[in-house]
């Protein structure tokens, strides 16, 4: 039987913001998510390399042609076995599936990556920012924070694919516009 172990965002400047988001009130929503992906560009090293391969790639033209569950497990198992694992490659499995599920409908492809790598992000650290000295005070606090930073992020995801007219485009030039986008 596995175990899993939640690693926490890494002490660096950009991370230290997200925390200071976490807990400040004042501090808008829509800083915060900035603040995320800000952190996650410059810091993780990896993401971007992980957003430009081939597996994500993949997955979202697989999103994007409507793919039944069966169509998608297919392909996800085709992807899988070039063995390019990666954390962003495992999302991107994840969203071509509830994709095909019918699942956040109101998501785009790209849209619905991002909410769930938004969704990895703010998990790796927030339930440390809950109680009285923080700007979450409960759980249900929490939960309503998260989704407003996954809502708002889906939000500038489809500005940007809708004002880039990024429709038809490659995933090379899609992704490096909208990573572009959650920064400003």
């Amino acid at each position: 039987m596995g175990t899993s172990v939640s690693q926490r965002s890494p002490n660096t400047g950009g991370w230290r913001a997200v925390s200071a988001c976490y807990t400040g009130e004042s501090i808008p929503i829509d800083r915060t998510a900035v603040e995320i992906w800000r952190a996650a560009s410059k810091q993780d090293n990896s993401l971007i390399e992980q957003l430009g391969s081939s597996t994500v790639a993949a997955c979202v033209d697989a999103a994007n042609r409507s793919p039944t569950p069966e169509s998608a497990a297919i392909t996800i198992e085709e992807i899988s076995r070039s063995k390019e694992n990666t954390v962003v490659g495992e999302f991107a499995k994840r969203m071509l599936m509830v994709k095909a599920s019918g699942g956040a409908p109101a998501d785009t492809p790209v849209a619905a990556l991002f909410r769930q790598l938004t969704d990895y992000y703010v998990s790796r650290d927030i339930p440390g920012f809950v109680g009285a000295n923080f700007r979450c005070k409960t759980i249900s606090e929490l939960r309503h924070f998260k989704q407003k930073i996954a809502d708002i992020v889906s939000a500038k995801v489809q500005a940007a694919e809708r004002e880039g007219r990024l429709s038809g485009r490659s995933w090379a030039e899609t992704y490096r516009v909208v990573l572009h986008k959650l920064q400003e």
